[in-house]
């Protein structure tokens, strides 16, 4: 198995080379966080709000970063060094992990954060930064949910082959034998859905 530390770099290294970050991204946003950062609170309550809205997504609403929304959403606009930010991104992952925050909730409140933070910045700032502000947006909040996904999938692998003793080839035989067992379970399933609706 890969040393974690260069597990670690690998990650950071793949996600970081296609997600399209530019070298000023940080720094434009720093130079809007007096205007930016006042709308943590506001924002933090609209994704619990959405979060406590969904019974199957309540569970997550006190765990989703922490538990403070707001104070990552502040973080964005103190980041000077790219791979701390990763790092950061990746100790979330690691307590999304303990606290059993799903990946599909990081996925899917990634682009709710843009889509609020793109309105708060056209009310502020005017329709042409605001604009400016929800490319970057999506550039950052892209990598970091593609960070916490990647991770998330390597701390459950690490845990298991070090809690089971199995090897990372054995796990992987072991996956290969039953991934066609899954597939066909998930076509009898899809089925089943799409007759019900039908």
């Amino acid at each position: 198995m890969m040393a974690l530390g260069d597990e670690m770099k690998q990650i950071l290294s793949v996600a970081h080379s296609l997600s399209g970050l530019q070298a000023d991204d940080f720094e434009a946003l720093r130079a809007i966080a007096d205007e930016a950062q006042p709308w943590a609170e506001e924002l933090e309550s609209q994704i619990r709000d959405l979060l406590r809205s969904h019974e199957v997504t309540a569970p997550y609403a006190e765990t989703y970063l922490n538990g403070k929304p707001a104070e990552w959403f502040r973080s964005l606009f103190e980041i000077r060094d790219a791979q701390e930010f990763l790092h950061r991104q990746m100790n979330i992952a690691v307590e999304h992990v303990r606290e059993g925050v799903p990946n599909e909730v990081v996925l899917a409140l990634a682009p709710r954060w843009v889509e609020w933070m793109t309105a708060k910045a056209a009310q502020t700032l005017g329709y042409e930064k605001s604009q400016e502000i929800a490319v970057i947006m999506t550039r950052v909040l892209n990598l970091a949910a593609v960070v916490m996904i990647a991770t998330y999938d390597m701390v459950v692998r690490r845990t298991f082959i070090r809690e089971t003793g199995f090897s990372e080839a054995l796990l992987k035989r072991l996956q290969t034998r039953t991934l066609q067992e899954i597939a066909d379970e998930m076509k009898v399933e899809q089925a089943a859905a799409a007759a019900a609706a039908a």
